[in-house]
């Protein structure tokens, strides 16, 4: 997923190429660290965005869903992330999994997940932040933190 990889558009250019339409009417750009900070808010606001009226028990009851202990209950390999084009051997967990068994949904707490990481992935993963998104500090904060535009 670093930008010279086979999967860079996955994150930097999707970050890149939407960050202009970030205003505009028709897009609703979403941060995971802003949902986490008020998942019944962000809810309600991709419900209006969608034109969808929940009454307040099916508001309940997605919140619910997407919640960090919803996720915590559905047991099985499907948090088990793999790098299908990984070209990094020796940096990830065996067989291309890039999140060891059962650490993906722990405390759903933001900014906590980069301590799940070899630190030289992290070094290269903020390098590329800086090198892509540094010459706009607006852009590079809200791909980092969230937050307002």
């Amino acid at each position: 997923m670093l930008p010279t990889g086979p999967m860079a558009e996955v994150y930097f250019g999707y970050v890149k190429k939407w960050w202009e339409y970030r205003n505009d009417p028709n897009v609703l750009l979403l941060h995971y660290a802003d949902v986490r900070k008020d998942l019944k808010g962000h809810v309600s606001k991709l419900a209006k965005f969608l034109e969808v009226d929940l009454s307040k028990d099916e508001l309940g009851v997605v919140t619910q869903r997407c919640s960090i202990e919803h996720m915590r209950s559905v047991k099985g390999d499907r948090w088990g992330y793999v790098m299908p084009l990984n070209q990094d051997k020796g940096l990830w967990d065996v067989n291309d999994k890039i999140i060891k068994e059962g650490e993906l949904v722990k405390t759903g707490l933001v900014g906590k997940g980069r301590a799940k990481f070899h630190p030289k992935v992290v070094e290269q993963w903020e390098k590329a932040e800086e090198d892509e998104f540094g010459h706009n500090p607006a852009m590079l904060n809200w791909a980092r933190n969230g937050g307002g535009f």
